[in-house]
């Protein structure tokens, strides 16, 4: 007497489609002794095909249930089948029973390149969205930013730049700040008497080019680039290959979800914060050549002559 038959892995991975969802399982089985396994499979799943080490067989469903011929030894069996749902905002992964309980469980969710991931939840060993601490970060740099003196902009308008520039590299993000802070300081401190006065107007410029350049990368890539970074990690996951994984499952396999909208959704969010950076860029140019220019713009050197004219009644 004991257990005859154990189910050393199991790999469910769906693919939602606009109009069915494609799922396909593979698991490895070691029995002692030839047998009949049944699986339950989810409602409203159509059995496409049955493979058992490569070989189709010619089985069918009998409602929910498939029952399939185990022989002695170790085989792996691949089935996938067919669900009539569209996708939706909440992408799960089926119920789907083994028959008896598993170890070395595998999710996986294939979602297509257009869908924007926003939440992730399953078992714990599986993606995470990393995004929303970043969000909560960019809060709190925004309402710290709002206060500094050095520019007009409030806590609201560093919040939408800050939300914006978080699809560029953090370096980039922080060159935009640092421009507009010494824009604010420039008129606030040097003046042509500077000693490198003409330096630091130069210097000014080329972050004034640079900043302008990553803006304009910013709003290139939220309209014409890829889907958003939403910092998705954890298990070899990615924006659209989402994985899970379980070392011991009951003989229902655990369920794993995807909460996702269309990518356009994206794109008209980032149209209109380009709307928004445009406007207020050009308030914040003028104010930023107001800065740039006061106290003067360049320390031109004395002339020759000038230098002789006060030099001579020195010597007198």
């Amino acid at each position: 007497e004991g257990q005859t038959l154990t189910i050393d892995s199991s790999q469910l991975t769906i693919r939602p489609g606009k109009r069915s969802l494609d799922a396909d399982l593979k698991l490895s089985i070691r029995s002692s002794q030839g047998a009949q396994h049944t699986l339950t499979l989810p409602e409203q799943a159509v059995l496409q095909t049955v493979a058992i080490n490569g070989q189709p067989l010619p089985l069918r469903q009998e409602g929910r249930k498939l029952t399939l011929p185990i022989s002695p030894g170790k085989q792996d069996v691949t089935l996938s089948w067919q669900e009539q749902s569209e996708i939706s905002s909440i992408t799960k992964t089926p119920q789907l029973d083994l028959g008896q309980p598993s170890v070395n469980s595998r999710l996986n969710i294939s979602l297509g390149q257009d869908r924007w991931v926003l939440f992730v939840w399953g078992p714990k060993l599986g993606p995470a969205v990393l995004f929303w601490g970043v969000l909560v970060v960019i809060i709190i740099l925004a309402i710290g930013f709002g206060k500094v003196p050095l520019t007009p902009l409030k806590n609201w308008h560093w919040f939408l730049l800050l939300l914006g520039l978080s699809q560029v590299p953090i370096t980039s993000a922080a060159l935009v700040v640092a421009w507009l802070m010494v824009l604010g300081w420039r008129s606030l401190r040097p003046n042509n008497n500077f000693k490198y006065f003409n330096l630091l107007q130069v210097i000014i410029g080329l972050f004034t080019l640079c900043s302008l350049a990553i803006l304009v990368f910013a709003v290139e890539q939220g309209l014409l680039g890829g889907s958003p970074d939403m910092q998705i990690t954890g298990n070899q996951s990615s924006a659209f290959n989402l994985n899970w994984y379980q070392d011991r499952s009951p003989s229902t396999l655990p369920q794993a979800t995807a909460v996702s909208v269309p990518l356009m959704a994206y794109r008209i969010m980032m149209l209109l914060w380009s709307f928004w950076l445009a406007a207020s860029l050009l308030n914040w140019l003028k104010w930023g050549w107001n800065c740039y220019s006061s106290n003067g713009m360049w320390n031109k050197k004395p002339e020759k002559e000038q230098l002789a004219k006060t030099i001579v009644p020195e010597q007198k």
